[in-house]
């Protein structure tokens, strides 16, 4: 239960700073999916009905504040958690450059969910150019601070003495 809250906790840590903080700098080019990156280290630690609810929750948060179709990011990283959940069962990712990888990939998946969502509710519109186009910037954005998040996570944990 507590390593939920600890997660609940980094989630709206993530969700402030991804939604005021990133866009509020000059110079950033993409926004790095903080809430992508989390999905990604429940996927990896946390398998089960507990870790896919979870997911499913930060779909539905961002779904929430972003006033998209609602239910398209809740789809879209629930579908991620079960991507990486079922690598996770074979390989053991840590940290470090695997975990970022899983993150990019993660990330490209997110893409192809969502635009699947897209063009099942929007209707005709080049929404390929935009996954081909930012796809990849956001993908890389969200690896580069896979390290960093994860150790946020961590250091809560250890907070709160799960570990």
């Amino acid at each position: 239960m507590r390593s939920f809250v600890a997660l609940g906790g980094a989630g709206l840590v993530a969700m402030v700073i991804q939604t005021t903080v990133f866009p509020s700098l000059p110079r950033l080019p993409v926004v790095p999916d903080l809430i992508l990156v989390l999905t990604v280290y429940v996927g990896l630690r946390h398998h089960g009905i507990g870790g896919a609810m979870g997911a499913f929750l930060f779909g539905y948060f961002v779904d929430t504040f972003s006033g998209t179709v609602l239910g398209a990011n809740a789809f879209a990283l629930t579908a991620v958690y079960a991507g990486v959940a079922l690598v996770a069962r074979n390989l053991w990712i840590e940290g470090g450059l695997p975990a970022m990888a899983m993150v990019f990939l993660g990330a490209l998946g997110r893409q192809v969910a969502a635009a699947a969502v897209g063009m099942v509710v929007a209707g005709p519109a080049p929404i390929w150019q935009h996954v081909l186009r930012h796809g990849l910037l956001e993908a890389a954005a969200a690896a580069l601070v896979t390290p960093p998040v994860f150790g946020f996570v961590a250091w809560e944990k250890r907070l709160l003495g799960l570990g």
